[in-house]
């Protein structure tokens, strides 16, 4: 008598690593078995890059439990990650359009052929919006070439905590925690000197780590790259001019990487140092230049073993993207978030179309934010 075969689920991580993507794999993993002990799962490595890489040295088939055994406490990701930027449509100032494309097309084509020879069913993705777009674009070459649909699950994995139709991703929460622990490691030995610290946090486009850890931490400012008023150096230096005249002893500036590219000042960190250092208020109020500091936490703020709740999220979803891989209904490409205590199922389309999801002027985030931070006129 034949072995019963049950479905095939392919898993991958991609894009930036994120704390929780290891629990997230686990999840599906072991929600696939325990729906039918037939279910065979196979694990991409490197991202998209194992995808449309050699296949015999790419992909782990049919994992049983001991491969992922004791991977939940990890940070990263154990089977890999990677990020292949041709799969999007050439970008505006492209030299060459055609060599573009036709990278883009050979490395679809080894994609699509890699999951037609392994007889999958569905395909679970834990990335951000662009991984999500390159497996959009492949399963939709897949389904036009074989005339057969393959099911597509993303997982929302991102320390940036930007992807639309999701209150949470996967890693932001560790990476916040890990923020707000340097900015309080920092303002130890800023308070003992009476100083000034410009800490720089991760935040491309968007400014959710920046605010929530300079909220958390109880920074003096903020600056993100969504709202310009945040980063109008002379609106920042009459803040530190009002903590240094209320007698602050450790005045601390949390400024996303992203207010680099969105104030078109490379070096907006050292201009501000230079305005702080050489304030003739601030001279004459302290009797000297107040010594400001730069500091970049980088991809330390990624790092390390996953938080409780990045852990909890990724197994939420991850048992709810597993179900609904192998949902016998067939759907269009859908991700799993969260709105709430509840999971919710967003068409992945609208998921790509709208992120990144930015800090907006109405977010009660920020509103809370203006609240607390030092104002240039605070009398208390």
């Amino acid at each position: 008598m034949s072995k019963k075969r049950g479905k095939r689920v392919g898993i991958l991580t991609s894009g930036g690593d994120a704390p929780g993507m290891n629990a997230a794999v686990r999840a599906v993993f072991r929600r696939v078995k325990d729906l039918d002990p037939h279910n065979e799962v196979v694990l991409f490595k490197e991202g998209l890059n194992g995808l449309a890489g050699r296949l015999e040295v790419n992909y782990l088939g049919n994992i049983e439990r001991e491969a992922i055994r004791g991977i939940i406490h990890k940070g990263g990701t154990f089977i890999g990650t990677g990020r292949i930027p041709e799969l999007k449509p050439a970008p505006p100032g492209c030299e060459d359009v055609a060599l573009w494309e036709r990278k883009r097309k050979e490395i679809t084509d080894v994609a699509v052929v890699n999951l037609r020879q392994l007889g999958l069913d569905s395909v679970v993705v834990v990335g951000g919006d662009g991984s999500f777009n390159g497996m959009s674009h492949i399963i939709a070459a897949y389904e036009e070439r074989y005339g057969e649909p393959l099911g597509l699950v993303g997982l929302p994995g991102t320390i940036d905590n930007d992807i639309w139709g999701t209150e949470d991703t996967i890693g932001f929460d560790t990476a916040l925690n890990n923020s707000v622990a340097a900015l309080r490691n920092l303002r130890d030995t800023i308070e003992s000197h009476r100083r000034c610290a410009i800490l720089e946090l991760m935040g491309n486009s968007s400014g959710w780590i920046a605010l929530a850890a300079g909220i958390a931490g109880g920074a003096t400012t903020i600056m993100i790259p969504e709202r310009p008023e945040s980063y109008d150096l002379q609106l920042v230096l009459a803040r530190v001019r009002a903590a240094v005249r209320l007698a602050y002893r450790s005045i601390i500036i949390v400024m996303a990487e992203g207010v680099k590219k969105a104030s078109g000042r490379p070096r907006v960190a050292e201009e501000l140092r230079a305005l702080i250092e050489g304030d003739p208020e601030i001279i004459d109020a302290l009797g000297r230049p107040l010594e400001t500091r730069i500091n970049i936490i980088g991809y330390i703020a990624r790092g390390g073993s996953p938080s409780a709740r990045d852990n909890l999220i990724a197994s939420q979803l991850g048992c709810a993207a597993a179900d609904l891989a192998l949902s016998d209904v067939a759907h269009a490409p859908m991700m799993v978030g969260t709105q709430g205590a509840s999971v919710v199922l967003v068409p992945m389309r609208e998921v790509i179309a709208r992120s990144p999801r930015l800090v907006e002027a109405s977010s009660p985030l920020w509103a809370t934010a203006e609240s607390l931070l030092v104002s240039a006129d605070q009398s208390f």
